[in-house]
């Protein structure tokens, strides 16, 4: 694997830009090197460059072989908690950022203790989890979305009075990195990381439909279609699982019917579903209805008069229909 990028999310799984965290941390340690601790920095690069390639258990044991030797030891542990946190190990990610907060400057507390609290909650620490998050409220801090951790407060509190399931954080959580996962273009991390949290919430079609799509990318057709099943059984109102199934069925497999029936699904979910009205019009057409055809396109001008697409469709067929009617006269 290739070290992140600057903009892609940082392989650490704060859901910041790796140019924002890790390496902006890496940055500020190089800013301070001089001739005499070349060796020493060389070291905490190479750190760093195991942490972006995700190869946690070498990145960890670089950062520690230095922790007693670097001027600003607080960036160095903060490292290693994102390490731990990388690989799932969140007692110990929990751990690192207590010792960050420790030495850290003011500049970094609200970060650390959100990561903090991120790291308890994971690890159904859901308690001390809410104690690092009311932190976060008592820090300034210009980032700081107060709504955004009232809403966890209450999400952790509504696991602790039975009300969400124990495991309902922890696959928030996750849920969020596979979207970061999912916009670096890392489908297979995606992929293993949904389908290790399918285990915990089978009943979560939310879970099934970001699998359907990863597995859409992937061009695995087939478990796609498995995946948005599962998500509509789920949920039968997931109107946007119902037309990625048509879309495969139209496009792929080539199941007309059962791309009809699929669209047809997702527009009576959501009447004004423009793209659901419209390609079931293209699969009515290639099923050889062209009158209910053009119903479908006139309803998507209904909803969208601006449709070129449509309004060519209905042309398209028209004139198709014009001349099959001379031919036949003659």
């Amino acid at each position: 694997m290739q070290p992140a990028a600057r903009n892609a999310p940082c392989p650490c799984g704060s859901g910041l830009k790796y140019k924002k965290c890790c390496l902006a941390n890496n940055k500020e340690a190089q800013s301070e090197t001089t001739p005499e601790n070349d060796d020493l920095e060389k070291l905490r690069s190479q750190a760093f460059k195991a942490m972006s390639e995700e190869k946690w258990d070498l990145a960890v044991d670089r950062f520690k072989s230095i922790l007693d030797r670097v001027s600003d030891p607080h960036s160095v542990l903060e490292a290693i908690a994102a390490c731990y946190e990388g690989s799932e190990d969140y007692l110990r990610a929990a751990e690192y950022c207590e010792k960050t907060l420790a030495v850290c400057p003011d500049s970094r507390r609200f970060t650390v203790t959100y990561r903090l609290g991120v790291s308890r909650g994971c690890a159904g620490r859901t308690d001390k989890a809410i104690d690092a998050f009311r932190g976060c409220l008592d820090l300034k801090d210009e980032t700081k979305d107060i709504d955004l951790l009232n809403k966890v407060i209450l999400t952790l509190e509504e696991i602790n009075e039975g009300k969400k399931p124990k495991t309902y954080f922890l696959v928030q959580v996750q849920l969020q990195r596979a979207f970061s996962d999912m916009d670096a273009a890392r489908f297979d991390l995606a992929a293993a990381r949904l389908e290790k949290i399918a285990s915990l919430e089978p009943d979560n079609a939310a879970i099934y439909y970001n699998l359907g799509v990863v597995d859409t990318f992937l061009k695995r057709e087939e478990r796609a279609l498995e995946n948005f099943s599962k998500s509509v059984d789920l949920n039968p109102q997931y109107a946007q699982a119902w037309y990625n199934m048509g879309q495969i069925c139209l496009l792929k497999t080539r199941d007309f019917s059962r791309a009809l029936h699929c669209f047809g699904r997702a527009a009576a979910v959501r009447p004004d579903y423009i793209g659901a009205h419209h390609q079931r019009g293209v699969a009515y057409e290639l099923l050889g209805d062209a009158k209910k055809a053009v119903e479908c396109w006139q309803r998507t001008l209904e909803l969208d008069p601006e449709n070129e697409q449509a309004r060519q469709s209905i042309d398209r067929v028209g004139k198709s229909s014009a001349g099959h009617t001379a031919s036949e006269s003659s």
